[in-house]
């Protein structure tokens, strides 16, 4: 036999475990590395790259976003009222919340004519400043589609319908 190591023709090997490989080495070479026992369980690199695959094919795999929730939150259709509203209440300009929430004059003008929807990072911004709440929960509609094994009306399907 052969040592992996250092190539040595050799009557005898043994089983070690040289920084992170097993080989199969002569006596001389078995003091690099430790001696494993037939009975514990080693782990191969082949092993770990295995485990490694089916932790990244997991994360990679898309998820439904609409399986298990049954409400989603969306922006209350009278927003630009209700921001409106609320920072009139509190006798603020424009510029006055523009300047609390770091954005623009234009930006508040823009979403209180309803010219503009606020993104979720503004919408939050407006909440947390004016004491108010702009999204809401509403239930997500499941629509059911046939399963049809035809990709469209034939013949048949028309006479069908002319005599109902």
């Amino acid at each position: 036999m052969l040592c992996e190591l250092c190539g040595k023709k050799t009557e005898r090997t043994t089983r070690v475990f040289i920084e992170g490989t097993t080989l199969n080495v002569c006596r001389d070479c078995a003091k690099f590395g430790e001696v494993r026992k037939p009975g514990k369980k080693e782990l191969t690199p082949q092993t770990v790259i295995t485990k490694r695959l089916e932790i990244r094919e997991k994360r990679m795999k898309p998820k439904d976003v609409y399986e298990s929730e049954e409400t989603t939150l969306e922006l209350v259709p009278d927003y630009p009222r209700i921001i409106r509203e609320a920072r009139m209440a509190r006798d603020w300009k424009q510029e006055t919340l523009a300047a609390k929430i770091n954005e623009k004059v234009s930006v508040i003008n823009k979403i209180e004519r309803g010219d503009m929807r606020p993104d979720d990072a503004l919408v939050k911004k407006l909440e947390k400043e004016l004491g108010i709440k702009l999204m809401e929960k509403v239930p997500i509609i499941k629509t059911e589609t046939k399963s049809s094994t035809t990709k469209g009306l034939t013949l048949g399907d028309l006479v069908k319908l002319k005599k109902e």
